[in-house]
């Protein structure tokens, strides 16, 4: 057969590997250029940070010049290997949390699996979220940014990432009072609890266990116990969504770690796997939209 088509791992619904190396995505992914949205009233623009890092910053219009806005610092989803901080679906999710949130937002952008395999994700992404903990990484974030309000977020894959980030921001030593991640958002997250050891084998180049920390922190309660260092969390699940377990287990592991902070778990009533990405003009979609909201402004 012609390697060329014939399939190595099928890896459906998210990408083919064809035995030539090729790699076929099976979900379309659109971006789209920073700009000034009219409609939300939100600025955008692109850095550049490392080879593999980069990032997308995001500002509500006419901000005060004395005005300080809490930073949210976004990790995408997409299992790893799809999608990025330029696609549409970020790129209008971000519009609208900055709107509504009333926040400066880094939405982060790294190199995908399998072509890069896993953990580089996590390593470009500390890139990014090193640089932003930086002093005065942007006349953006210097500007408008409260240091002391940092939130961490992401969705799926990137929910896991917000993990990582916050444990090595805690090991790195760039926190202090008045640079502090507040609180984290990790929304249908996904974590190795009951998922498919071959998906996790692709996108590492079978260099990482399904039991490897990154990628289940509630198999070391101690462990997790000392990397979660902020102050609360909101963990949010979908009864629909098959990852729901993973969110589930992540929150029992935290509160039987001996944690001392605030984890609340959000479960909502349908929708399926971030539901709110996918169709983010149904009313549930801005109505989950204003829960987040409420927990960064609280």
């Amino acid at each position: 057969m012609d390697p060329s088509t014939e399939i190595l791992y099928d890896c459906s619904p998210r990408f083919l590997v064809y035995k030539d190396g090729r790699i076929e995505r099976l979900r379309e992914d659109v971006h789209v250029p920073p700009s000034y949205d009219p409609l939300t009233r939100v600025h955008s623009k692109d850095v550049k940070i490392s080879p593999g890092g980069s990032a997308r910053v995001f500002r509500p219009d006419n901000i005060s010049e004395n005005t300080k806005l809490p930073l949210l610092i976004y990790y995408h989803g997409g299992a790893y290997c799809q999608f990025s901080a330029f696609s549409t679906i970020y790129h209008t999710y971000l519009n609208s949390i900055v709107s509504e949130t009333q926040v400066i937002a880094v939405s982060v952008d790294y190199r995908l699996a399998p072509e890069y395999p896993i953990p580089t994700c996590y390593d470009d992404a500390w890139d990014v979220t090193k640089w932003v903990l930086s002093t005065g990484p942007d006349p953006w974030i210097s500007q408008w940014a409260d240091m002391g309000r940092v939130f961490l977020g992401g969705d799926s894959a990137g929910g896991n990432i917000s993990h990582d980030m916050l444990a090595r921001a805690g090991r790195a030593g760039l926190l202090s009072p008045a640079k502090k991640i507040e609180g984290v958002v990790i929304v249908h997250p996904f974590f190795t609890v009951g998922q498919s050891v071959k998906l996790v084998d692709v996108l590492s180049g079978g260099k990482m266990a399904m039991t490897d920390p990154k990628l289940n922190p509630m198999g070391d309660p101690a462990r997790m116990r000392t990397e979660v260092v902020c102050e609360r969390m909101l963990v949010c699940v979908d009864k629909d969504d098959m990852l729901k377990g993973c969110g589930v287990a992540y929150c029992e592991a935290l509160k039987g770690s001996g944690w001392e902070g605030k984890v609340e778990l959000l479960e909502t009533n349908g929708g399926g796997h971030v539901f709110h990405l996918w169709d983010q003009k149904l009313e549930k979609s801005h109505e989950f939209l204003k829960v987040i909201a409420s927990f960064i402004n609280q």
